[in-house]
């Protein structure tokens, strides 16, 4: 009776190590990782075309990322309101070495990292001053408005300069981990 036992345990747990994941991609700056895409992860990046690709990772084999692309859009209701809905599913098939880049999650602060808040209070500080000095029949500081649009110009160069994107290339790589057998 014990045998039977032993015999069922050593076949349930065979089974277990048979099983595998599939191969999978880990992005890398300057031989750090910074970022593993496997099976159901979800995967954003820019195609060497430049068009901007994301869904969720079917497999990763033989070199090729399967990813299964949801075309979501919203619809009406019967009340007016909206409602997001999945118009169509995609499989799309691409060899890890046509990514280009990959997107930069966005990090705390990044309103004021990427001068957004530059641009808005310098255009905003500029028309207010500007508007009360029609309303009210004041001169308006030349000094005023020129500071305002520097911080604007500053905000908008802050916003050009910056990455939102990772290139692959010489800093960050994109490796391929083979985890299948030969």
């Amino acid at each position: 009776m014990r045998g039977i036992f032993l015999l069922i345990a050593v076949i349930c747990f065979s089974l277990d190590c048979f099983s595998q994941t599939s191969d999978f991609l880990v992005l890398k700056k300057n031989g750090r990782t910074v970022k593993t895409y496997m099976k159901g992860s979800y995967i954003e990046f820019i195609h060497k075309n430049g068009s901007g690709i994301g869904g969720t990772v079917d497999r990763i084999y033989k070199d090729s990322v399967n990813i299964t692309w949801f075309d979501v859009r919203m619809a009406v209701t019967y009340w007016g309101t909206q409602v997001a809905d999945t118009v169509s599913r995609n499989r799309l098939r691409f060899h890890y070495h046509e990514i280009a880049a990959i997107p930069r999650p966005a990090r705390s602060f990044e309103f004021i990292r990427n001068g957004d808040l530059f641009m808005i209070t310098g255009l905003g500080y500029a028309f207010l001053h500007t508007f009360n000095g029609i309303i009210q029949k004041t001169s308006i500081s030349s000094t005023v408005v020129g500071i305002s649009l520097g911080v604007a110009a500053l905000g908008f160069t802050m916003h050009k300069l910056r990455k939102h994107y990772w290139p692959i290339g010489r800093k960050y790589k994109l490796e391929y981990i083979n985890l299948s057998p030969k």
